[in-house]
């Protein structure tokens, strides 16, 4: 039997939920309330100008995101701060 994962939400670029692009680049910071988990995902072709617009991104539960990107599943107990990108074809830990 495996364990459920309680996370709260996540943080998602309308790239990723409106557009249908594929998940990029995601990192996760300290949470900011009770519910929110950190994370915060991008397809990773977002401009600086459309990541610093908040109207760009929504807070989902994040069974969504698994939906959508289901091989992140591993990555969600990572503490913060981490980064990860999509390189060859998998997620690669971003270093300093």
């Amino acid at each position: 039997m495996s364990e459920k994962i309680r996370l709260g939400y996540v943080m998602i670029s309308n790239q990723v939920i409106c557009e249908k692009k594929s998940v990029g680049y995601f990192y996760r910071e300290q949470p900011e309330a009770e519910d929110d988990s950190g994370w915060i995902f991008f397809s990773g072709e977002e401009s600086q100008e459309y990541a610093d617009n908040a109207d760009n991104f929504a807070f989902y539960n994040a069974s969504t995101i698994l939906k959508i990107c289901p091989e992140i599943v591993s990555y969600l107990v990572c503490e913060a701060p981490i980064a990860f990108e999509l390189l060859d074809g998998e997620f690669k830990k971003i270093e300093d």
